[in-house]
């Protein structure tokens, strides 16, 4: 089997996995086909998906096409593929959907778990699909871009951060007084400790909720699904959190890139941190400017998005390559990528800002810059888009 399908995606970081993947696999031996959904319509790309044979289809995003379901069925377009497919979750591995929707997926997971597998970034998500009858692995992320030489001078920003940002005071409510409960703990929990894991706590919110409902298989899927939609009301928290961690960590001078995320999504509002020391850049997109912007700050701020225990997310990637400093909170995967973990990583708001102050000074310019070039060599050897076709090449010959 070496013909490969991978779909584009509207989303640019999706749309940009997909296309370094496929650039992987030509360079490993296989065919790789491209598919455009906007060229089909519904019923050409069932007649598609379903005379495709000798293949195999890798979806890396829940918004695939391929992982809708069928007009007027319960089936997904995944269960009419007859190859083997390939799910690569670098997100929540149900996209947030809300209880009933997951335990379709779910279900329609298991029912063509002979001939597919799971490559999950978070060791929690496998173990919950293990425990499904469903088959999954731990990978890394992985980036496109080549290590880039630090700067040693000439920074245009001291500290920056690029993405989406709220004011604190904008958290989301929730009437479920379980629900809040929850979202309030994690919340507390990563204030206090920004290593603070998410699952514990969602996991006992499930089982506390559901016990004793249904038989012990239905259980096992209504827990699962229960928690990937608790764990996303968590990650409705997301932009908020930054926006407190920007409030309160003391940092001298921060440029936002991005912030409000509304204009996305055609609403005139912009939400603005009111702090000495924060201004705002528009959003950067094209990735020469984006890697520009990580190489010439001082400091490149990562706030993980909340859903995340372990994962440590492209994002740190991009910035060491690109040649910039990422100081990130801590995450469990940091250690397993790279040496220099407890260096370039934060539990509290005060390691934030004395990493930051230190790595800032013109005399440690030249130790920032052997640090970056550490890392770089960490994830050329420990993540990366060779590692992960190797990891689909093993798992396409167990399946």
């Amino acid at each position: 089997m070496r013909t490969v399908f991978i779909e584009e995606s509207k989303t640019p970081i999706y749309l940009r996995i997909a296309q370094a993947l496929g650039a992987e696999l030509v360079r490993h031996g296989f065919q790789v086909m491209m598919i455009k959904p906007d060229g089909f319509n519904t019923l050409s790309f069932h007649e598609f998906v379903s005379k495709q044979s000798d293949a195999a289809y890798i979806s890396t995003s829940v918004n695939n096409a391929i992982q809708h379901k069928i007009t007027g069925q319960e089936r997904y377009f995944f269960e009419q593929f007859p190859g083997k497919v390939i799910f690569l979750h670098q997100d929540a591995i149900l996209g947030g959907a809300d209880v009933m929707t997951g335990i379709s997926k779910l279900q329609a997971w298991q029912r063509v778990a002979s001939r597919s597998a799971h490559l999950c970034i978070e060791p929690d998500n496998v173990v919950d699909l293990h425990g499904l009858g469903i088959q999954a692995k731990v990978v890394p992320h992985a980036t496109e871009i080549e290590a880039t030489e630090p700067s040693l001078t000439d920074f245009e920003y001291e500290a920056s951060f690029v993405g989406h940002v709220v004011p604190s005071l904008y958290l989301p409510t929730f009437s479920d007084q379980r629900v809040q409960a929850l979202v309030d703990g994690a919340v507390k929990g990563r204030q206090a400790n920004l290593f603070c894991p998410i699952e514990p706590l969602v996991k006992s919110c499930s089982e506390a909720t559901l016990g004793g409902l249904g038989t012990p298989a239905d259980q096992a899927i209504l827990k699962v699904a229960a928690a990937q939609w608790l764990r996303s009301q968590v990650t409705s928290q997301t932009m908020p959190f930054r926006g407190w961690v920007f409030e309160n960590s003391g940092l001298e001078a921060v440029t936002i890139f991005g912030g409000d995320p509304a204009y996305l999504h055609r609403i005139e509002r912009n939400l603005r941190i009111d702090r000495p020391g924060v201004s705002y850049q528009p959003a950067v997109y094209e990735p020469n400017e984006v890697r520009r912007v990580f190489n010439k700050s001082k400091i490149n701020i990562n706030i993980s998005s909340m859903q995340f225990d372990h994962a440590v997310v492209n994002r740190f990637h991009d910035v060491i390559m690109a040649g910039g400093l990422c100081l990130t909170d801590a995450r469990s995967g940091l250690a397993e990528l790279t040496s220099a973990h407890e260096e370039v990583s934060y539990n509290t708001l005060q390691e934030l800002h004395d990493r930051a102050l230190h790595f800032s000074k013109p005399e440690n310019a030249q130790q920032r810059a052997l640090l970056i070039k550490r890392i770089q060599q960490d994830i050329a050897q420990n993540s990366g888009y060779g590692l992960l076709v190797k990891a689909i090449i093993a798992t396409l010959d167990e399946l």
